[in-house]
């Protein structure tokens, strides 16, 4: 009878951590490829506002429920600017950006995975000529005002955008409460609850 206990109990323990770690891997192989966030509203100060759309892509590169992660983030701000003498009116700068970093990441277990993003590995792009500076009205004065703001509204957009990345990716170490449904992820982070949807390659691609 002893011996008989001596012996179930490394099969038991080794039956729990292979069933731990199936469940790791079902995670990361459920997970794999690209998934979309709904907007989400970064500010809204009334004379500045941000939002963002979360994209994250998920590669498995292993069998013990590990992989690669890249995250990024479509952002968008506006900012007003009060009449003054040089403005005649409300002035609106619109600009989007998006800001890219990549990781690792690795399944706890059947739901929740610790993240290590890459905080070196973080870029920012803005299009300045997208730029938008809009006058409620525009005359040929105003148009040359306008001109003359677009490069500092496209630094000061640049860095609004860069500080939001920041703070989006910040602290940002695991994913919990996940939950697929085919094609839809439920799950947490930074306390928050959130919607992701797996998007379709050839439609990502344009085939």
């Amino acid at each position: 009878m002893i011996m008989k206990k001596t012996l179930f109990l490394p099969i038991a323990f080794t039956a729990l951590l292979l069933s731990g770690c199936n469940e790791r891997q079902k995670l990361s192989e459920d997970l794999q490829g690209v998934w979309a966030g709904a907007p989400e509203t970064l500010a809204d100060t009334g004379a500045a506002k941000a939002s963002m759309v979360r994209l994250m892509e998920f590669n498995p590169t292993g069998d013990n429920g590990e992989g690669s992660v890249t995250m990024t983030t479509f952002i968008t701000v506006e900012n007003v600017m009060p009449a003054n003498d040089s403005i005649v009116t409300p002035l609106t700068i619109t600009a989007s950006g998006t800001a890219t970093i990549s990781g690792i990441y690795q399944a706890r277990d059947d739901d929740e995975i610790t993240l290590s993003l890459d905080a070196s590995s973080m870029t920012v792009n803005v299009d300045p000529q997208a730029v938008r500076l809009n006058y409620d009205v525009l005359d040929g004065e105003s148009s040359s005002t306008l001109t003359h703001l677009k490069p500092a509204a496209s630094v000061l957009a640049t860095q609004q955008i860069t500080h939001a990345a920041q703070r989006v990716f910040a602290n940002l170490t695991e994913m919990d409460d996940i939950e697929i449904k085919k094609d839809l992820m439920l799950c947490e982070l930074h306390h928050k609850d959130l919607t992701f949807r797996r998007q379709d390659p050839s439609q990502m691609t344009g085939k």
